[in-house]
């Protein structure tokens, strides 16, 4: 099944006539290549099986029908007027908007990369509770105790080895390519269940350019940065951060600043197009898109590529503690206690 990390609908905003083939045709901007003309909507941005779980085939199908129907179809319909003086967003837009938004950051590529950064935290949490003798005495007499109040039979009290051969075994299932794409589908179901709070109460402005000097849309669109007190900006924070902006062009010459409701200690400024173009490649994972070739265009966007490493070195979590989370779940009853009563 094909998924889109950008959705045709947006991508078509951003597109050129194309007298040959008499449909919208895009042109391609990627690191160390020359554009590329004539990319169709329909295949820009297309992978085969991309919110695929090889735990469950059915939840593609229905994962693309939800993004469909209650996230992109909403938003699809007055998409285009985005671009009119004369449109005047509603309160309801923007929640339509707000939720579109999210679910655009979580489907990039960019975003799925960092689900395996997120697996490696949760690997090393789980070796630091392996080292920790105490802790692991401490589960499995809690483990005991459970099984004993659940009313499951037990002739013999839990072992500190079952409890290591549970961890060891979560460790195994961690690092396969199969839990790490499951893993991606759960966070995208995820959020599929989240409001932005933040970003749908706070200040949402329209920016615009010309099509001479148009915004292009890269493969991970929904970009986040907070401009310093020198003017410089920096990439990749999240939407609840002090002083956070979220960018999102909606067509070449059109583009969503937002600034969600929270503290801030920097009076904003109106971002110019180079600023937006290139974080669009900072944040791109292959390419981004326009409706003409433009060396100029260009000449921004490459030096820009690839920056922003979704987990690496952007909405990082290894600022976090996380000595005690594997110890905590493992305490709290997870799937290792489970498959030892069964």
């Amino acid at each position: 099944m094909n998924s889109h990390t950008v959705p045709r609908f947006l991508l078509d905003q951003f597109a050129y006539d194309d007298t040959v083939t008499r449909s919208r045709r895009l042109w391609r901007y990627e690191r160390g290549k020359a554009p590329f003309r004539g990319i169709s909507t329909k295949r820009a941005t297309r992978i085969d099986h991309y919110f695929g779980d090889p735990a469950d085939e059915s939840r593609e199908a229905a994962l693309e029908a939800r993004l469909n129907q209650e996230f992109e179809n909403p938003v699809h319909k007055f998409l285009d007027k985005l671009s009119y003086q004369t449109f005047v967003m509603t309160r309801q837009d923007i929640r339509k908007l707000t939720r579109y938004i999210t679910l655009l950051f979580n489907r990039s590529q960019n975003r799925r990369g960092a689900t395996r950064e997120q697996i490696a935290v949760a690997i090393e949490s789980t070796r630091a509770f392996l080292a920790d003798e105490e802790k692991i005495g401490r589960v499995a007499g809690h483990w005991t105790l459970e099984i004993i109040r659940l009313g499951h039979p037990l002739s013999r009290t839990v072992t500190r080895e079952e409890v290591r051969r549970s961890a060891e075994q979560m460790i195994a299932n961690m690092q396969t390519e199969q839990h790490q794409q499951t893993a991606y589908v759960d966070s995208m179901e995820r959020a599929m269940e989240f409001l932005d709070e933040p970003l749908d109460r706070g200040d949402w402005m329209m920016l615009e350019t010309t099509r001479e000097i148009p915004f292009v849309i890269g493969d991970a669109p929904v970009i986040t940065w907070k401009r310093l007190a020198n003017g410089l900006l920096s990439y990749g924070h999240g939407f609840a951060t002090e002083d956070v902006e979220v960018i999102l062009p909606v067509s070449s010459t059109h583009c969503l600043h937002i600034l969600p409701l929270v503290p801030r200690t920097l009076a904003p400024r109106r971002p110019v197009p180079g600023e937006i173009n290139s974080a669009q490649a900072a944040f791109a994972t292959r390419a981004c898109y326009a409706w003409k070739n433009d060396p100029a265009l260009d000449q921004i966007l490459q030096p820009a590529f690839g920056q922003v490493r979704m987990g690496i070195n952007a909405f990082s979590v290894r600022h976090r503690n996380y000595d005690n989370a594997m110890f905590e779940l493992f305490m709290s009853g997870g799937s290792s206690f489970r498959t030892l009563h069964r």
